[in-house]
């Protein structure tokens, strides 16, 4: 039993720590490269700037997004698998439906602007007020659902940090520290979410260069590094095939569990 259990938590410590490294690395890229729109609530203007953007760049950043933040959701998932063999199953719940819920509206909406891309640069060549008022009931649900998806994700790692620090599976300030930059997150959206009640206004707190450099690219490094830990302690337990010792005369000695080897018969001689 105990090498069944010891299989499965390498089995999870594999599928979590490459799951965490590539998403990690491709949701990064995504913040890096993605556009900043400095008037959210003016649609036309927005509109206007991703028609005029190259199609095959736009959908293929949407695309790797979209493998990003689904690889990084398996990997929360695993890892709130892990915390449940380890005794944490309270946080483990929390973490696997707040990465559930966000990496799912996430890949929703962007794979929904994905399709609707073409579609709304054709409409607005013909006719720009009808794509304005389409696009503009588009954007405003994309915002106020990625903004929930937002801090679902914030609230992932910020019971995954305390989860894994107090069980002992990363290091205890790195499990700390994700929580932090976790719980700035949680309460920056939600600042800006209380400033947006009295105007009305949309809000994308992900198009601000503090959510995005000094809040959302920290915590891909933490996924990173979390990644990097888990996977070093998949390849650090794998099994080592033990070599019996060799005997005089070539032969080798029998390890313990091997099965005896059966007596040679001595051969048979017949007269004649």
């Amino acid at each position: 039993m105990a090498d069944v259990m010891e299989e499965r938590i390498r089995s999870i410590q594999r599928c979590a720590g490459w799951c965490f490294a590539l998403g990690s690395i491709f949701v990064s890229i995504a913040i890096l490269v993605y556009p900043a729109f400095p008037e959210v609530n003016k649609t036309d203007l927005v509109l206007s700037q991703i028609t005029r953007a190259s199609g095959e760049s736009w959908i293929a950043l949407h695309a790797l997004m979209i493998v990003g933040f689904f690889l990084v959701t398996v990997g929360f998932s695993a890892l709130a698998f892990l915390l449940h063999l380890k005794g944490s199953s309270g946080s483990a719940s929390i973490v696997a439906t707040s990465a559930l819920l966000g990496g799912g509206l996430w890949i929703a909406f962007l794979c929904a602007e994905i399709y609707a891309y073409r579609f709304l640069a054709n409409l607005y060549g013909i006719d720009p007020g009808g794509a304005t008022m389409l696009f503009s009931i588009i954007w405003f649900w994309k915002l106020a659902a990625l903004v929930v998806a937002g801090i679902c994700e914030f609230l992932a790692v910020f019971f995954a940090g305390l989860a894994v620090a107090k069980r002992d599976v990363v290091p205890a300030w790195l499990g700390v520290l994700g929580a932090l930059f976790a719980l700035i997150g949680t309460l920056y959206y939600a600042m800006e979410f209380w400033m947006s009640m009295g105007t009305g206004a949309a809000i994308q707190p992900m198009q601000s260069p503090i959510a995005r450099y000094a809040i959302g690219l920290p915590l891909q490094l933490w996924l990173l590094a979390v990644g990097a830990l888990l996977l070093r302690g998949y390849f650090m337990s794998m099994p080592v095939k033990r070599v019996a010792p060799a005997r005089r005369g070539g032969a080798t000695e029998p390890m313990p569990g091997d099965a005896p080897e059966k007596p040679v018969p001595p051969p048979q001689i017949y007269p004649g």
